[in-house]
This record gives C-alpha cells, structure tokens and sequence, in this order.
C-alpha cells in the first residue's frame, strides 16, 4: 500500500510539475506575440493559436486566453489539431513536445504562411521553427530563426531579438 502511494504521489508531483511548465510556456508565448507583426489583419479578425500534441498545453493556453481576452486588440481563439489541416488559419502554432506529426509536414505545411511556428525541441529552430524553446541548465532559452520569420511575413522586435540566440 506504501509503494503504491509513494507511485501515486510521484505521478501527481510529476504532473504538477509539467501543468506549472505548460502554463509558464503559454505566458511565455503570450508575451512573444507582442514582439511580433503580422500583416494586415481585418478588423473582424480573431487571433488565433493552434497547438499539436498536448492537450495539457492547450488547456493552459485556454485558460490563459480566458485571461487575457485578446492579443494586439484581436480576440483570442485556441484551437487543438490532430493533423496539419488548417494549421495555416492560425497566426501561431505551438508544436508540443507530445507532438506525433513529424515536424518536416508542419513545416511544409506553413512554409511561407504568416504563422508563428514554435517548438521546443533542440534543433527545430535551425529545421525551421521560428522560436524554439531550449532548457539548459533549468533555464529556458528562446532561439530565434529570423530568416524564416521574414519569410513568412512575420516582423520581429528589436527587443525580442536582444534576448534571444538568432539562428
């Protein structure tokens, strides 16, 4: 019956652990897209944010959205996706680290689509992400893929730029 507890207890510190991770993420995306100018967006416009592969990610972003109410005066909508489709409707994608999709048919999906593409496994930013999220040594640092943001259409700060490492 200890041991079992001992499981469970881990299993909950575990969870607690990866919710607090998820939701100091979701602030950390929040906080980039005021960093970042998309083309002109009609006035009807709502921004919207994707997430592949974790439904706990989603849920933090929700709960944060529900938070915020809007980005650049745009109403926040979070939608979850299974597949690429339609991931071109959304002004930023987080692909989590449970994502299932290969990262190559994300890419290739919103090549030069106006979409923010951000990741947190090492080496996707050089694969093609626009902001990936790399811990080292229990901080979490933003690489930044310039080249691909401009491509896409996306402007970035000069303050963002400054704290992050430009691929």
């Amino acid at each position: 019956m200890k041991k079992l507890i001992s499981i469970l207890l881990i299993q909950l510190a575990s969870y607690t652990i990866y919710a607090q991770s998820a939701q100091l993420q979701g602030d950390i995306i929040f906080r980039i897209t005021q960093h970042i100018s998309w083309p002109l967006m009609d006035s009807e416009y709502k921004f919207v944010i994707g997430v592949i592969g974790s439904e706990n990610d989603f849920n933090a972003l929700q709960q944060l959205a529900a938070e915020k109410k809007s980005i650049q005066n745009y109403p926040i909508e979070v939608r979850f996706f299974n597949c690429t489709d339609k991931i071109t409707e959304c002004n930023v994608v987080y692909v989590s680290e449970e994502c299932l999709l290969g990262i190559d048919k994300i890419l290739k999906e919103t090549k030069t689509a106006p979409v923010l593409v951000i990741t947190s496994q090492p080496g996707y930013a050089v694969l093609g992400s626009i902001i990936n999220f790399v811990e080292s040594e229990g901080k979490v640092f933003i690489e930044l893929n310039e080249k691909k943001a401009l491509k896409c259409g996306l402007e970035v700060s000069a303050a963002l730029r400054e704290i992050a490492v430009v691929i």
